[in-house]
């Protein structure tokens, strides 16, 4: 969801409060601000308060709203895949895990807003798949899909949605080849299964710069680009970007 609050004039250190944490907004015009929030795919559905916080001299401004959640049916995949790509052993786990965590480390950084509307998609021929589907693999319940599949040719070139800086650009046992951006403001985008990647962690990024190739790298049964998105308030369908007014 995109978030405009409007005041009678500027506004120091203004902030969505979100889901238990504050989040930066920038300034598009003045009086006029501008931030961006997301429900996760496994959010309880009803309210949710959303408060815009901020200062002006020594007086604490303050303003809210309700969400309402709503709920989404997300289908049920079940798969097959080798018992390699399936059962770990501890070496594996530990790996999995150090990874997942530093991962999650890297996506809680909050740095200013760069990110601008419109979004680009990632790829020219988007054809986006299985956003939430609740896998089972090999008849045993897993985490939901977090992102979105596109399956297009090896080779495909993958390009950033926004500006940004790049968060992570390395190799993970899931994701193979991947490249994280962080675009500020809480909102980051995610490219996994590459064929190779273009870029290095810190990096400057422009909207439409290539990152990388569509790939089968990490555990992939063929080419495709695993497509995600983060943003204040946990993992969204990214396609939901793309409908956002440009400014």
């Amino acid at each position: 969801m995109l978030v405009e609050v409007a005041a009678s004039g500027a506004v120091d250190n203004l902030v969505l409060r979100w889901k238990g944490a504050a989040w930066p907004i920038r300034e598009i015009a003045p009086g006029r601000y501008e931030g961006l929030i997301g429900v996760d795919l496994e959010d309880p559905e009803g309210p949710a308060p959303l408060f815009a916080e901020g200062f002006r001299g020594n007086a604490r401004l303050l303003a809210e709203t309700v969400v309402v959640v709503s709920p989404r049916k997300f289908a049920v995949q079940e798969l097959t895949l080798p018992k390699g790509m399936a059962e770990f052993d501890n070496a594996t786990l530990a790996r999995i895990g150090a990874e997942a965590a530093e991962l999650s480390r890297r996506l809680s950084r909050v740095t200013p807003p760069r990110w601008r509307t419109p979004f680009l998609p990632p790829v020219e021929e988007y054809r986006p798949a299985n956003f939430g589907a609740r896998r089972v693999i090999n008849g045993d319940p897993r985490m939901p899909h977090a992102g979105v599949d596109i399956r297009l040719p090896a080779g495909t070139p993958v390009r950033a949605i926004a500006d940004g800086r790049v968060a992570f650009a390395g190799e993970q046992f899931f994701g193979g080849r991947s490249v994280v951006i962080d675009h500020g403001g809480g909102v980051f985008s995610v490219y996994y299964h590459l064929k190779e990647f273009s870029v290095v962690e810190g990096q400057e990024i422009s909207r439409g710069d290539r990152v990388g190739s569509v790939g089968a790298t990490g555990r992939a049964t063929g080419p495709h680009l695993h497509f995600g998105v983060r943003v204040p308030g946990g993992r969204v369908d990214p396609t939901r970007l793309f409908a956002l007014p440009a400014r």
